[in-house]
C-alpha cells in the first residue's frame, strides 16, 4: 500500500479541507509514492514515537497534532529533535487534526461514546457548503441515474441515506446540427415525458457527483441545475449531548474520571449544580465560550487560563478544564477504529510510549 493511497483514506474519513483556518493538517513530510511498512498511530510527535515507530518498522505516523502549524526557514536538531529523528530516518508523517475533530465520527464523537453518550448536535456547525443536484431524466432511467448519485454519496440527511424527490413533467428540446440525440432526430422539436430528480450533496463530494451523474445519463447534454442549500449539519466544532438522567456535578465528575481514566480536572462554576445537557470539545476549545448554548449545563474542555476562567465564571458557564492530553489521548483508538474498517493490508498500531508532558506531583 503505497502512501498516497493511505491519503486519499484519510481525506475519506475527515476531509482535510474542513481543518480550522490556523491549522496544518495533512502531510508534513514523506513520499506520496513510498510503500507503507507499517503505521504507527499516536497524539504527538515526540522523540520518543518515532523511535517507537522506528523499533516497530513502521515508516508512517500519523499524528493529532501538527508539528508545523507555521511555515518554518529551517530545521535544526535542537530545535526540532522529534522532527529531525523522523526525516532523517526516513518516516513518512501526516497530521490529522481538526479536520478529525470536526468530522462526523471524529473525535469528540469517540469521546462522547467512551462516556456513554451519543451527539444530539456540534457546538458550532461546519463551514462545509451542502448543496442540492437537480437533473431531468427519461421515466425508464430514474433508478440507474438515482443509485449513480447515491454511490457518489449523494442523499445522506442526518440518519437517512437515498434521499431523494422526484416529480413528473415534460420536457422540450430540438437536437441541432452535429448533435447525437438519444431521443427524437435533428431540427425537430421533441416533447418527453421525463422526471425531475432532486438530492442533496457535501460539497466534498459535489465533484464527484456531478461526474458520475453525467455517466449514467444517458442524454448527450445532461440539463444540471447546482443550488446551495442551507442545511443544518450534525458535524463541526465539539459536540452536545443529554444524560440519560440528571447527576450532581460531583458525581457526573466521578464517573467521568473513572470511564476516561482522567486523575484530576479542574472545576469552574458550582459544584453541587445538578447537570443535564453537557457541551464537549478536545483539546482547548475556550475559544468557544460565545458559543456555548444558554441551556448547557456544563462545558468540558481544556486549557483553561485564568482571565478565562474568570470570564466563564461571570457568564456562569460552568466548565470541567480538562488536561489538553487527557481529552485527545483517545486519538490513537478512534482513528484505528475507523481504518479498521478499510480492510487495510498493513498493520495499524497504536503508540504505548506517548505521554503527558506534565507530571502531577
Amino acid at each position: 500500500m503505497k502512501l498516497r493511497e493511505l491519503y486519499s483514506i484519510l481525506n475519506e474519513i475527515a476531509p482535510f479541507f474542513l481543518q480550522e483556518e490556523y491549522d496544518n493538517s495533512g502531510l508534513q513530510f514523506g513520499d506520496l509514492d513510498s510503500e507503507i511498512t507499517k503505521i504507527l498511530l499516536t497524539t504527538d510527535l515526540t522523540q520518543d514515537t518515532v523511535l517507537e515507530a522506528k523499533e516497530n518498522n513502521a515508516n508512517t505516523m500519523i499524528t493529532h497534532h501538527p508539528i508545523m502549524f507555521k511555515p518554518i526557514k529551517s530545521i535544526e536538531k535542537k530545535k526540532k529533535p522529534a522532527l529531525f529523528k523522523a526525516i532523517t530516518n526516513g518516516i513518512n508523517i501526516i497530521s490529522f487534526h481538526t479536520n478529525f475533530d470536526l468530522a462526523e465520527g471524529g473525535l469528540n464523537d469517540y469521546f462522547l461514546k467512551i462516556l456513554g453518550l451519543k451527539k444530539i448536535k456540534p457546538i458550532v456547525e461546519s463551514r462545509e457548503k451542502i448543496y442540492k443536484i437537480v437533473t431531468f431524466v427519461p421515466e425508464e432511467y430514474v433508478d440507474t441515474v438515482r443509485d449513480a448519485l447515491f454511490e457518489a454519496n449523494c442523499g445522506n440527511i442526518g440518519k437517512y441515506d437515498r434521499c431523494s424527490f422526484v416529480s413528473k413533467g415534460i420536457g422540450t428540446f430540438r437536437p441541432l446540427e452535429g448533435s447525437n440525440p438519444f431521443i427524437g432526430t435533428q431540427n425537430k422539436e421533441e416533447h418527453v415525458n421525463e422526471v425531475r430528480v432532486e438530492v442533496i450533496v457535501k460539497e466534498r463530494d459535489l465533484n464527484k457527483a456531478l461526474t458520475e451523474l453525467k455517466k449514467a445519463h444517458p442524454y448527450e447534454e445532461p440539463a444540471i441545475d447546482v443550488f446551495r442549500t442551507i442545511f443544518h449539519k450534525n458535524y463541526g466544532i465539539g459536540a452536545i449531548s443529554i444524560l440519560d438522567r440528571p447527576l450532581n456535578l460531583k458525581e457526573f465528575i466521578e464517573t467521568f474520571k473513572r470511564l476516561t481514566y482522567t486523575k484530576y480536572v479542574r472545576v469552574i462554576g458550582d459544584i453541587n449544580k445538578e447537570i443535564n445537557k453537557i457541551a464537549v470539545c478536545t483539546g482547548g476549545c475556550s475559544s468557544l465560550i460565545d458559543s456555548i448554548p444558554e441551556d448547557v449545563d456544563l462545558f468540558i474542555t481544556g486549557d483553561i487560563t485564568y482571565h478565562t476562567a474568570l470570564t466563564m465564571l461571570e457568564k456562569g458557564i460552568t466548565t470541567l478544564d480538562v488536561e489538553h492530553f487527557e481529552t485527545e489521548k483517545f486519538f490513537k483508538e478512534a482513528l484505528k477504529e475507523k481504518l479498521d474498517r478499510y480492510n487495510l493490508t498493513i498493520d495499524v498500531i497504536v503508540s504505548k510510549k506517548e505521554k503527558s508532558p506534565f507530571l502531577l506531583l
